[in-house]
This record gives structure tokens, C-alpha cells and sequence, in this order.
């Protein structure tokens, strides 16, 4: 049989006040409850409808420094770019290619050879992933630096003549050689999601298989920017 823990009167007296108590500690305890799981869901959704696309296309003319710039001209690069922005902080993957062209007439063993051969491209194929900081709370601008690594693919027609430079090999397949681009930038608000870009780029490729020496070049650039102004969810962004 069961037990009634509440017999003789001062067990009565007890029970008969903390029962209403336990009743009302028991709702407490469930509106609390209910609470912290609506709290808990807002806090993630406000964190979820940060994350947005991001991606842009940029022109830009690549100019050679420490060249001889009778025999390496500046050229014209196009850029493509995409990633997931989360607010400061942009994740993307750039893939581009880069012209420049080489006066070859102006090169001294070319003039030796009493020949003319005329302009050929120096060609550039880059495979870039970078991260990118930027100041997302002004309206009107989107300032911001990026920094990428760059896989390299340079391409020169072969010329079969010994001068000592890149321009001068004996073979024209596309060969590797690990880089760096610095880049800082503001986006100018057009509409919406469309932006402006105007910018600079500063960057470096190391010797690998194709250079005798590390080469330096500045980029200016100018181009458009598309930052969505929500998640793929249906959230509200920035």
C-alpha cells in the first residue's frame, strides 16, 4: 500500500504550505526553461545571417619593377574572385591571368642576332586563396587589405638564345613558381549589394621554375564587388 508522507498534523501543516510553493517553483522552472531556448535559438540565427557571399572582378595593369622597361612593358590582368563573408573577415579564392608584353627587339643578344622578332606575352596564371579584413560597419565605403597566396604559371615564348633571363629560354611550357599579393582597396556603394573597387596591389613571385630571381610588381586596379546583404537563409545581414 502506499505511504501518505504527509500524516499527522505537522506533516500536514507542512505539505499544506509547500505544495502551492512546489507547484509554483515547478512553472518558474519551465517558463526559464522555455526562455533560455528561444534565447539560445535568436543567438544563433543573429550569428548565422552574418555569413554572405562575397565576390568581385577586377582590371588591373601589372607593372614590373627593377626591369628594363625598353624590354618589359606594362600589361593588363583580369581577376575573378569569390568567398563567404562573416562580418571583419572575408575568406575568398581569386583566379586570374596576366599579360605583360616583352619587346624582345630591345634586348641586346636579340640585336646581335641582326634579326627582329617583335613583341611576345609574358603570361601569368594565378591560383590564389586569401582572406581579407575589412571595416563593414560604414554605410557608404568598404575599406579593407587582403593577403593571398599565389600558385604561379608563367608562360614565355621560347627565343633559344643565351642572355640569362626568363625571356631568353629555350622552352615555352607554363612553369610553376610560388608568389604573395598584398592588396589594399575601398569598395564605393553604387546600389544594394554593388560596389565600386578601386585599388592597389603589391605583389612578389618567387624564382621556382621559371625566374633567375624573385620579381616585384604593383597592380593598380579598378573593378566591381558584390557583397549580399543576406544568408542563404533568408536572414538579415549587415
Amino acid at each position: 500500500m502506499p505511504v501518505d508522507r504527509c500524516q499527522g498534523p505537522t506533516l500536514q501543516i507542512r505539505c499544506g504550505v509547500l505544495k502551492p510553493w512546489i507547484k509554483k517553483i515547478g512553472l518558474l522552472l519551465a517558463i526559464a526553461g522555455l526562455c533560455l531556448t528561444v534565447t539560445t535559438s535568436a543567438s544563433a540565427q543573429k550569428r548565422r545571417v552574418q555569413l554572405r557571399f562575397q565576390g568581385g572582378v577586377n582590371v588591373s595593369v601589372p607593372i614590373f619593377l627593377d626591369v628594363d622597361r625598353d624590354i618589359v612593358k606594362p600589361g593588363v590582368g583580369v581577376t575573378g574572385w569569390g568567398g563567404f563573408d562573416i562580418g571583419w573577415i572575408v575568406f575568398d579564392f581569386g583566379l586570374g591571368l596576366m599579360g605583360n608584353s616583352i619587346h624582345t627587339d630591345n634586348i641586346p643578344e636579340v640585336q646581335a642576332m641582326g634579326g627582329s622578332i617583335g613583341n611576345e606575352p609574358l603570361i601569368r596564371w594565378h591560383f590564389s586563396p586569401g582572406i581579407r579584413l575589412q571595416v563593414p560597419t560604414i554605410d557608404a565605403v568598404l575599406p579593407y587589405v587582403t593577403g593571398r597566396f599565389d600558385a604561379n604559371l608563367w608562360n614565355f615564348e621560347p627565343l633559344a638564345i643565351d642572355c640569362g633571363w626568363y625571356y631568353c629560354r629555350g622552352e615555352g611550357r607554363f612553369r610553376f613558381a610560388p608568389g604573395f599579393t598584398g592588396k589594399v582597396g575601398v569598395g564605393i556603394r553604387l546600389k544594394g549589394p554593388i560596389y565600386f573597387n578601386v585599388g592597389m596591389k603589391y605583389s612578389m613571385s618567387g624564382k621556382g621554375q621559371f625566374f633567375v630571381r624573385t620579381q616585384w610588381w604593383l597592380e593598380p586596379f579598378v573593378g566591381f564587388m558584390f557583397r549580399g546583404d543576406s544568408d542563404r537563409f533568408d536572414g538579415v545581414g549587415y
